[in-house]
């Protein structure tokens, strides 16, 4: 599903090429040069917990800070990542963790990297007894962009959880934009 979902991204791209030099973004009009690509990482502490195997629940709630370089400007802002399913899906999972992680994004063709806030398809897994790791990879695909995050988790519990889920990255509150210093810290 997500290199179906990649292809016709990538495929679509020509479109937008001859497309209209104006981009709408969440922040209001902006010209078609400065979309760009972003690369963020976040940093991110949370617990994980429930029970679920096909029906049920299994939770992922964390929060952190998420910070990006573009070309001409950087970007802070605090968020809150969930991730969780409707209580019927994909997911097969039992326990507690406490976790501790750090994620990868690289978003292409947007304007503004407030867009990458919202929507995302993952694919997840944890384990632990007493200590463990967790890691996920989720998509974002939206006309015109393209968003890959990858997430490595250090994990306090007990149990394994593994699965097919959707995940939510929102603001906490007004982001903070800096101009691009001569050396940045994800």
């Amino acid at each position: 599903m997500k290199k179906l979902a990649l292809i016709l991204a990538m495929s679509l791209m020509g479109a937008f090429a001859h497309a209209n030099t104006d981009v709408q973004t969440l922040e209001g009009d902006m010209n078609a040069e400065s979309i760009g690509a972003w690369t963020c990482g976040v940093k991110f502490t949370g617990t994980s917990k429930g029970f679920k195997i096909i029906i049920g629940s299994f939770k992922t709630v964390a929060y952190g800070t998420l910070k990006c370089v573009g070309l001409k400007r950087t970007y802070t802002q605090k968020v809150k990542v969930e991730i969780g399913h409707h209580w019927i899906g994909p997911t097969a999972g039992i326990g507690y963790f406490k976790l501790a992680g750090k994620a990868l994004e690289i978003s292409l063709l947007n304007a503004d990297p407030s867009v990458i806030l919202g929507k995302y398809l993952v694919a997840q897994g944890e384990a632990a007894i007493i200590g463990g790791v967790g890691a996920f990879t989720a998509v974002k695909v939206g006309l015109p962009q393209l968003a890959l995050n990858v997430s490595l988790q250090l994990l306090k519990g007990f149990g394994v959880q593994v699965g097919i889920d959707k995940m939510r990255i929102s603001a906490i509150h007004d982001p903070v934009e800096e101009p691009v210093p001569y050396s940045v810290d994800l």
